[in-house]
């Protein structure tokens, strides 16, 4: 068995130890390299080729591809996609969907086949020309390759491209050349032809340098991905995305700015500088507005990134709101207007509000009224707050809520001399092993001792507003089975209006 072989060989062995295999073909020498080594090492594979139908010459890259999986004795998967014709239609970048297009083409063969891992054919070169274009690009999340992502492996990443065409130059191989890899106009292709000769012929061992950089940042990725995560807590009140601000703010610049690009690639726009920016404004209350129209706009304890309007969902059986329109309970009516801007919705977002109801009186405002359950027990809570303010505790109330079992407590930390009398503490000493599989509704997010009791105990976490002081998520970045905001104004205005009044006796005494 040659080198290449064995060292690919015990690659594969590591990365994806089992078969079937679906191998990304396209027919440049990279990936047929990929198909030949699976062969040559013993391992069994389904070769997989999606035409994106951007080339007048793709019909015969696909018929060299099904040609060479009849030699190597492989079933092949091919596919046709006019992509270019998709992305005009979505309004989407060309790039973008042609790999979004493909790796679903590849994870749906994994899943006819049963396949244990899909192999494409990136090697040392392609991670050293991505490590240096998200460089150049100032979009350093994920910096590098990634030698596995779920079920995508990526065996050839420490091979150079030569090699692998030596390799098949030896087995006398052919292989298919793209003509748009010779375009300057692309980034990739400029670094390839232009700038790698020049810096390889100063610096030899350049590419391995990047491989290894790359191999250190993914091994750091992992980690800082998992607190960045962490301080994404959406806000589940509203059915356009919405995360609560204050664990962002509160959070270290780098986890922040990290979260904020997260929060960017989930909206398919690229993590730019700028854009990151922009977002970091809209969390301090400037709002901006991102390509593709969505306006980032703080309203209350959450940043909303809200589509433009042809974009906001219309759930069936409701329209938008209009002039007008009021909203009938039973104990009066009001402007719907005024009450979506006490519900903390941004004004840009009052129009396209679903609404149900005839003529001008609604009677169903989508998610918000009649008020959800939450909002009921979040008031109970409110309840224990208010008996705590009076006691001159911190006010805090908590609500256990275990099927049909509700228990209720609040902070009596000075009539009890005991630090650790949290209204949550106090729940959980109540219920005891009853909690488990039950939620609190606390009007100040928990600090880090009870909700880590709360974890411990299996109780899920609603809260009013953020503990920036102590909060297990705002000040220590762990958000576990926890969502905030619900009637976070109420909450708010208690625990201010307490700490005035202290701060009122402190002077006059």
């Amino acid at each position: 068995m040659r080198p290449l072989e064995e060292a690919f060989r015990e690659r594969l062995s590591r990365l994806a130890p089992q078969d079937p295999l679906v191998l990304a073909v396209s027919g440049g020498g990279d990936s047929v390299a990929l198909a030949h080594l699976v062969k040559r090492v013993g391992r069994w594979g389904v070769v997989a080729h999606l035409d994106h139908g951007l080339r007048p010459e793709s019909p015969e890259d696909l018929a060299f591809v099904r040609a060479l999986a009849e030699r190597l004795g492989f079933p092949f998967v091919g596919e046709r996609v006019e992509v270019a014709k998709v992305a005009e239609a979505r309004g989407e970048n060309l790039e973008a969907l042609a790999r979004e297009i493909r790796y679903a083409f590849l994870h749906r063969v994994a899943k006819e086949r049963g396949a244990k891992a899909i192999l494409t054919a990136h090697t040392l070169d392609d991670q050293a020309e991505t490590v240096l274009l998200k460089l150049l690009q100032g979009t350093a999340r994920g910096l590098g390759v990634r030698e596995k992502e779920g079920l995508v492996v990526r065996p050839l990443l420490p091979f150079p491209r030569e090699a692998l065409r030596d390799y098949l130059l030896t087995l006398g191989e052919a292989w298919r050349e793209d003509p748009t890899n010779q375009d300057l106009s692309l980034d990739r292709n400029y670094l390839r032809l232009m700038v790698f000769p020049l810096l390889l012929r100063r610096f030899p061992r350049a590419r391995e340098a990047f491989y290894r950089f790359a191999r250190a940042r993914e091994a750091e990725e992992g980690f800082l991905e998992r607190e960045a995560q962490a301080r994404l807590l959406p806000d589940p009140r509203f059915f356009v995305p919405a995360y609560r601000v204050a664990p962002l703010l509160h959070a270290p610049e780098a986890l922040r700015r990290r979260a904020l690009r997260r929060v960017l690639e989930a909206l398919d726009l690229r993590p730019e500088e700028r854009l990151v920016l922009l977002l970091e404004e809209a969390l301090r209350g400037k709002a901006g507005t991102l390509p593709g129209g969505h306006t980032a706009r703080r309203q209350g304890g959450a940043l909303f990134l809200i589509p433009p309007a042809p974009k906001v969902p219309l759930p069936p059986g409701f329209r938008r709101a209009r002039p007008g329109d009021y909203l009938e309970r039973p104990f009066g009516r009001k402007r719907l207007v005024e009450f979506l801007a006490e519900k903390g919705v941004p004004k840009e977002l009052r129009p396209l509000w679903p609404v149900r109801g005839e003529g001008q009186r609604v009677e169903e405002v989508y998610g918000l009224y009649p008020p959800p359950p939450e909002e009921r027990w979040m008031g109970l809570a409110l309840e224990e707050a208010r008996k705590a303010f009076g006691e001159g505790e911190v006010p805090v109330g908590a609500v256990l809520v275990v099927g049909e079992r509700v228990y209720t407590a609040h902070n009596r930390v000075e009539a009890s001399g005991d630090p650790t009398a949290h209204a949550e503490a106090l729940l959980l000493r109540q219920a005891g092993k009853e909690a488990r599989g039950g939620r609190v509704y606390v009007t100040l997010e928990p600090c880090r001792m009870c909700h880590h009791a709360l974890l411990e105990a299996g109780v899920e976490v609603v809260y009013g507003t953020e503990n920036l002081k102590e909060g297990a998520l705002t000040r220590f970045g762990d958000g576990r089975r926890m969502k905030g905001g619900v009637r976070e104004g109420e909450c708010a205005k208690l625990l201010r209006d307490f700490f005035a009044r202290r701060r009122e006796g402190c002077r006059s005494g």
